[in-house]
């Protein structure tokens, strides 16, 4: 049993290496734009979080309340901890989104006396053009591949998820690499 677990970590690293490479996910940037992986992301998850990151009526300020200086509660630190990131990390890229104009805050709609962190004009325009780039660069990755072949591409992606304990949502459809 041993060796066979020592194949399966060999053939995960094997297939990390080939999948990085593969997507050019070890560009400093992704799909060549001003970001990188991880920035993307946290704009992925700014728009596909509902209420995300938001302050709460009680008046409680988290780590990256204090370190954004925005009235920003405990779900930040909740991406962060979602995302395996340093809150401090997250709070960096949140600094930088606002600077660039990317964040805003709102009223919630569910709750007025609380305000949500959300993508701006401008942040929305920056992930859709990330996520237009990151559908541009996969669909020319796959475009060798016949139709069956790209269903059984599918297919065993969903079931890596499934094995692995990860979600297998239509939400996750068009979501930028983890």
């Amino acid at each position: 049993m041993p060796n066979e677990r020592n194949a399966l970590v060999t053939d995960i690293r094997r297939f990390n290496r080939f999948y990085t490479s593969w997507t050019g996910l070890l560009d400093e940037t992704l799909t060549q734009s001003a970001y990188t992986l991880t920035e993307a992301r946290v704009l992925f998850e700014l728009d596909n979080r509902p209420g995300a990151i938001a302050a709460h009526p009680s008046g409680e300020a988290g780590f990256l309340a204090r370190t954004f200086h925005l009235d920003i509660g405990p779900e930040a630190s909740a991406m962060a901890a979602e995302l395996n990131l340093a809150p401090a990390y997250v709070a960096r890229i949140l600094r930088k989104f606002a600077g660039a104009g990317l964040i805003e805050m709102r009223v919630d709609p569910n709750d007025r006396r609380r305000r949500v962190l959300a993508l701006s004009t401008r942040g929305n325009a920056a992930l859709a053009g990330l996520q237009a780039a990151a559908d541009r660069d996969l669909g020319r990755l796959t475009a060798g591949l016949a139709g069956d072949e790209a269903a059984e591409l599918s297919d065993a992606l969903r079931k890596v998820m499934r094995l692995l304990g990860g979600p297998v949502e239509e939400k996750m459809v068009g979501a930028l690499p983890k």
